[in-house]
């Protein structure tokens, strides 16, 4: 399995005029060819500040303050700003969020899946116009040659969605990062779009970084997963055994909000309080002022990483968390 990405200690800040927000504090993790990588958390967690920060799209206010994101023998956080432009939209491509927000209204479909298409690759315009309608054809766009000439108005959001994940593929990259890539599709869309980055993955080897707050599309898509709360990782793990066994008191909150359909409760459970204020952050752990948990240790100093069960899951199942200090 080779590994593509290998983010360490990446600290992600921001400065303002009230103070410093540590949108992103530490965090490590791997991407390997061919897998899914789920990240969930909270909004506000910095799920989608961890993938900008790999793009190097931090607004200007914010900054990689420590840690390096290796790419290959790159270190990115390093890289030039034209460096960095030959990486972005080529080797390392992004889903948006929202794709009317993305897409620029005033071009044409086709036009702006052309204009990647010729930044990065030596192709005419011609090859380039046939590549584009080859990928909208690609992710199961009817009609393709006659949507390449459409407006972004002129599609329904799931179209959109698809004429976006195309031009992310349009140049073969080695990594795709999702944000949110449902967000605003109807189920029967969202299951459609799923299966479709699925199916790319299985063609094309390409390595996911999936940003979501739904964790039933990461049981459906991710092999590993990372909890975030509040700029940090909490809790890593393949996904069976994240969902089978999960440590983190976070993370049991989250699984346990889930509508279970077989479940007589009619009450679902939530975790009691609220993010802390990024400005505001408590002594300790980040999670003690909404853990049931909660010690006297964890007000005042912050946990160190634990393995779970070593000899069963190597170094794959790791937990932030005092609990597991002695275990």
């Amino acid at each position: 399995m080779k590994k593509v990405l290998e983010v360490r200690n990446l600290k992600t800040h921001f400065f303002t005029d009230k103070g410093v927000v540590k949108a992103v504090d530490g965090v490590n993790f791997d991407l390997y060819e061919g897998k899914t990588l789920g990240i969930v958390g909270e909004s506000g967690c910095g799920k989608s500040i961890t993938s900008m920060s790999i793009l190097k799209l931090i607004d200007k206010n914010g900054k990689i303050v420590e840690g390096s994101i290796m790419y290959g023998d790159k270190d990115i956080v390093q890289l030039p700003v034209e460096e960095m432009r030959k990486i972005r939209g080529n080797e390392i491509s992004m889903i948006f969020q929202e794709p009317m927000t993305s897409l620029n209204p005033v071009f044409r479909i086709g036009d702006q899946i052309i204009e990647s298409i010729k930044l990065h690759q030596d192709l005419s315009k011609q090859e380039a116009h046939d590549k584009a309608v080859n990928m909208l054809k690609l992710v199961g766009i009817p009609r393709a040659e006659r949507v390449v000439y459409d407006y972004p108005h002129q599609l329904s959001g799931g179209m959109r969605q698809r004429a976006m994940i195309a031009m992310a593929l349009a140049c073969d990259p080695k990594v795709l990062i999702a944000d949110e890539p449902t967000t605003a599709l109807d189920v029967t869309i969202q299951a459609q779009i799923l299966s479709l980055m699925n199916d790319l993955k299985e063609k094309t080897n390409t390595a996911i970084m999936l940003i979501t707050h739904d964790l039933g599309v990461v049981a459906q898509m991710a092999d590993d997963v990372i909890v975030m709360y509040s700029g940090k990782v909490v809790e890593s793990a393949e996904v069976k055994e994240l969902y089978g066994n999960p440590k983190h008191p976070y993370t049991q909150g989250l699984l346990e909000s889930i509508p279970d359909l077989k479940s007589e409760k009619k009450r679902l459970n939530s975790i009691e309080g609220v993010v802390p204020n990024p400005m505001e952050l408590p002594k300790g752990c980040y999670f003690a002022p909404r853990c049931k948990f909660a010690m006297d240790k964890c007000w005042q100093e912050e946990p160190g990483v634990y393995f779970i069960d070593k000899e069963k899951n190597g170094e794959t199942h790791q937990v932030k968390c005092f609990l597991y200090e002695d275990k």
